[in-house]
């Protein structure tokens, strides 16, 4: 763990200045064609917080180095963890499921890919590893971890019940995600094997958090 402002500075900075390269390749601009969807796509909500608050703890981090004070990033530990386990679905999500549909070339060559689906997700990862004191994650972080998720579900299913007699490019933005064509038992499948891995994921990060915590407690047990 790192507790040296400038190190955290240099490391955020390049963080936003990668932001701002995939915020603008999610609307479509290295493309030359407007996204009109791109706020509809998880990978890029869940970039888009990730991205807002990196850029206020990157404001933070200049007003503590300004003053000279060295330690360890403490911006809003509750939801900086709920963005670390939203990001780590995402990046895992992407390149187990569904990165295979855009074949080799495409993914190592997108700007947007690489940038939202790896680079970014990584050092968000990252962040919380090297510069935020461990060992005081609640139990309770990993079961507010779909807060999010269901907000975004429940999102697509009211656009979609909205706009589903339009014609539009992109109703259901992922396949697990398409009522019409799983029926809600489908649906449902997925979106509760979803929540599991949220849930799962998040006390799996609890537990690496907190393990010297436990050994600690055995030990004087």
């Amino acid at each position: 763990m790192i507790k040296n402002r400038t190190t955290q500075l240099v490391f955020q900075t390049v963080y936003c200045v990668l932001a701002i390269i995939g915020l603008i390749s999610s609307l479509g601009y290295f493309d030359v064609k407007f996204n009109a969807d791109f706020y509809v796509f998880y990978t890029n909500l869940s970039n888009y917080i990730c991205m807002v608050f990196m850029f206020v703890s990157l404001i933070l981090t200049i007003k503590k180095a300004n003053k000279k004070e060295d330690g360890f990033v403490k911006t809003a530990p509750c939801f900086k963890f709920l963005c670390l386990i939203m990001i780590l679905v995402t990046f895992l999500v992407y390149n187990i499921l569904l990165a295979k549909d855009n074949g080799v070339k495409a993914y190592f060559t997108s700007i947007g890919n690489l940038t939202l689906h790896v680079i970014l997700p990584i050092m968000f990862i990252l962040d919380w590893v090297l510069f935020y004191e461990h060992g005081h994650t609640k139990w309770y972080y990993p079961l507010l971890c779909v807060v999010m998720p269901l907000i975004y579900v429940g999102f697509i299913l009211i656009r979609a019940s909205i706009i589903g007699t339009r014609s539009v490019s992109v109703l259901y933005p992922y396949f697990f995600l398409d009522l019409k064509t799983l029926g809600v038992g489908g649906f449902l499948g997925w979106l509760g094997a979803l929540l599991l891995i949220f849930i799962a994921i998040g006390y799996l990060i609890y537990f690496l958090d907190n393990i010297k915590h436990f050994k600690k407690k055995n030990n004087t047990n």
